[in-house]
Order: C-alpha cells, then structure tokens, then sequence
C-alpha cells in the first residue's frame, strides 16, 4: 500500500487506524493533483475498448458504445478524516467511502433527454398488464413519450383504473382467482389486433436510450418503432425486447442487441410462432413465466433478440406494492418451489442453488446458437436527437 505524504498530515482530523480509498481520475491533470496531495503513484492505466461488432444494426439510430476506463487510479492508505477528505477531493467523503471519481462523476442526467423529428409511432399495439398499482407508471411514462398503449386490469380494479385512465383501460374475460398473472397474459394474447404486439409490466419508471456511454431517457415513440423495424428485418424471431437499465453500465462495450437469451418485462410479442403453446396457449405455469416462454421459444428453433441501445428502467417488484407480490411471491421455502419449477419445466438446461439466503434458478444459453434469417431491410430516418429540454417538459 502507499503512504500518505507530509502534506496530508497537515490537516487535524485523523484516524487512529488507516483507511483505504481508491480515487479514479478522468486525465493527468487530475492525476497530479492526487499525486501531490497524498505523495502517491497511480497504478497502471487500463486499456480502453472499442464497441463491439454492430452486427445486422446497420441504419439504426447511433450506436457507439465503448468502455471507458479511468486515465487511472489511485489506491491510498491514509489516516485522514472524513471531513478532511471531502476538502481534498471537494465531494462529500464519508466514513464508508471506499471509492470515488476525482474530479466529482456527476451522474445527472438534468433536463436532457431524446426526441425526433420523424414522427413516427410503433407500428404494433402496446398492452400493459396491471394489478393493484392504479398509478400505473409504465403508463405514465408512454404518455411522457406521446406512445399510445392499452391498460388490461381485473375487472374488480376497472373503477379506480378508469378513474385516471379512462378509456385506455380494458377490462378481460379471464380467470381471476388463479393469483397470478398467466390468464391476464393470454387472454392478451387472444385479443390482440396484430400477431406482433408489446406486452409491457406497470413498474417501468423510463425509458432509456444507450450510446456514446451515456443514458439518457427517452421521449420520442421513435425508438419502439425502431426496435420494431430492426426485427422485422428477420424471419425468425420468436420473441425481443428491451433489456433493462441496470443490466447495462453505459462505462461497458456492449453490443447493440445480445441474441438468443430471455426476454423480460419489455417484451415484443410474435403471435405466430410455430410449436411454442401448451394446449393452445403461449403462457403456463405459475412462476418464472418469462424464463420459461423465453425456452420454448428457443427450443422451437426461433431467435430471441434483446436489445441494449434501448432499455426499460423498472422497479424492481420489492421496491412496489401491487403487482403478484402478495400472491405469488410469497412463501416460507426461501423461493425453492419457485426456482424448481423452472427445473422441472427444463431440466436440460436449468439448475438450482442455494445462495444469499435463498433459493435461484441458473440457465445456460450457449446451446441456442441459431442465426437470424436476414429478410432484408428500408432505410428510416428515425430522427433521434438529444434535447436539452426533454425532460424538463
């Protein structure tokens, strides 16, 4: 470990043993500033990667996702207080601060935020399947992007879901003793107006759009269109999506799309697939209902596209009332019944284990290796451009 040096023995407050705290610095100017402050030598530089192959995701919205690394890094060991710290590295230190950014990493997106100029909607209906959160946040926020959507409810919520959404709410025909969400989920299935349609959870709080390391949110429809038209250029995608917003570090290289993996929550339907549905029906079971269809997708022979320059930022389902919460996450065998009935579905590929105080489920993808069927495909101009204003509108 390194010493401090004389200079931050000046200051009063110490401790009376060491801390460790590692510093990042974005250039050298930074550098010499930590370097003259506590008598220390950063360590080696890393490399910086370039984006990854882009694939078929020519004529698409900008994707330019490189990995950012620091100009390097300091790993102090120092007596110095808290309070003297956050002088030193003008930010708020406190005792368990293990790392920082120096100068401060402003995480902020403030007002900016993506729109277009195009004009374009999504082409294919958007059904969100709520319960017991008439706030319905997904919805909230499609509104915030001028996207147009279809709320389906239990018929015992319609009254307090009309009472704020009025006539995008649709009350279904399906079986609501059950405690979970599968019937809601096919009888959407049933009455959609196209054989391709989203269906989207109530718990995504933004959109997001990732390129040139950063991620900003969306307001523009512009980038369902998008993500529509780009798996529209294959024949033989079975389902895709959005992935979401924490699986994503904008500091990572990450292609434009990962293929053949599960789809989650933001999720572009293909009614039409070939050998996917159980006695008529897309969707099954009581737990792991994504996971699963995600599988048979795959073992039907189809594609599953997902894509990383658009996301979905949800809530996580602890962090929210409402929803299957209370009727199917519950349970006093740490998740075992709920991990083990992706098991039993596929034992081919999925495992169980026990960690963290609870139960999970662990699929391995890499036997999926089927390739797009390329159709060909119109170049659009979809407009996007950052606005400064976006969000503060």
């Amino acid at each position: 470990m390194y010493q401090q040096s004389l200079f931050s023995e000046e200051f009063s407050g110490i401790f009376d043993e060491p801390r460790n705290i590692k510093v990042r610095v974005r250039d050298a100017k930074s550098a010499r500033v930590i370097e003259d402050a506590f008598g220390v030598h950063p360590k080696p530089r890393g490399e910086v990667l370039g984006a990854k192959d882009l694939g078929y995701y020519e004529d698409m919205p900008r994707f330019v996702q490189k990995q950012e690394k620091p100009f390097g890094y300091f790993d102090i060991n120092t007596h110095v207080s808290s309070d003297e710290l956050s002088e030193i590295l003008n930010q708020k230190i406190t005792d368990k601060t293990k790392s920082v950014w120096y100068p401060k990493l402003y995480r902020s997106l403030d007002s900016w935020g993506w729109k277009d100029r195009s004009g374009l909607k999504p082409k294919y209906p958007i059904y969100i399947l709520s319960k017991g959160r008439p706030r319905c946040i997904t919805a909230m926020v499609l509104d915030k992007s001028g996207v147009d959507y279809t709320i389906v409810v239990e018929p015992q919520e319609e009254a307090m879901y009309r009472e704020r959404w009025g006539s995008r709410v649709h009350v279904g025909d399906f079986d609501t003793t059950s405690g979970c969400s599968i019937p809601v989920r096919n009888y959407i299935d049933d009455i959609s107006s196209s054989d391709k349609y989203w269906l989207m959870d109530d718990n995504i709080e933004a959109f997001y759009v990732l390129t040139d390391n950063t991620k900003y949110e969306s307001r523009t429809p512009a980038i369902f269109r998008a993500a529509e038209d780009f798996c529209d250029r294959f024949g033989n995608v079975g389902q895709a999506g959005l992935n979401y917003h924490s699986f994503c570090k904008k500091t990572d290289s990450v292609p434009p799309y990962y293929l053949n993996t599960r789809i989650y929550s933001c999720t572009l339907m293909n009614r039409s697939v070939k050998g996917v549905r159980v006695d008529g029906k897309l969707w099954r079971g009581r737990w792991n209902e994504d996971t699963d269809l995600s599988l048979r997708v795959l073992k039907a022979g189809y594609c599953t596209i997902l894509l990383n320059s658009f996301l979905a930022g949800k809530v996580t389902t602890q962090r929210m009332s409402g929803g299957n919460t209370d009727s199917v996450y519950t349970g006093s065998d740490n998740r075992d019944s709920f991990a083990q009935s992706l098991v039993d579905q596929h034992p081919d590929v999925t495992t169980k284990s026990f960690k963290f105080g609870r139960w999970h489920h662990h699929v391995d993808y890499k036997g999926f290796n089927q390739e797009l069927s390329y159709l060909g495909h119109e170049k659009i101009d979809y407009g996007l451009y950052l606005d400064k204003n976006a969000r503060g509108r």
